[in-house]
């Protein structure tokens, strides 16, 4: 490869060029929507069951072998990157294990005694 150009890198992201064994990518983000504009410092928290609740992975057989033989291998002389972000990983290259993994809670806050008739409830699960 002759030239990687990115534009934007952000939140838990990566380029990688070059072999690698392992790559874990992980983002959390809070996020707080107000139709009136303010900031507190002290609120949210990454406590939350979105943040902390364990995510079950389906198992990895480690009886699958490859055989390849590359008589013809892939050749990109520039890539153009507009943005990579939220745990994501433009890579060039071999990797053996990956585990990229984002969560984000949205708080959606309006202001109370206008008129809300075009929003629906929604009941939280159980």
């Amino acid at each position: 490869m002759n030239s990687l150009e990115g534009v934007t890198l952000a939140f838990s992201s990566l380029y990688q060029i070059g072999d690698s064994q392992n790559i874990n990518a992980v983002s959390k983000a809070y996020a707080v929507q107000r139709e009136k504009e303010f900031f507190l410092t002290s609120e949210g928290t990454f406590d939350s069951e979105v943040f902390t609740s364990s995510i079950d992975l389906p198992r990895i057989n480690p009886n699958i072998k490859v055989s390849r033989l590359n008589l013809c291998p892939i050749k990109v002389n520039s890539m153009y990157i507009r943005a990579t972000a939220f745990s994501s990983i433009i890579h060039i290259g071999n990797t053996c294990n990956v585990y990229m993994e984002g969560r984000v809670k949205n708080i959606r806050q309006l202001e109370k005694g206008k008129e809300q008739q075009n929003f629906e409830n929604i009941e939280e699960p159980n």
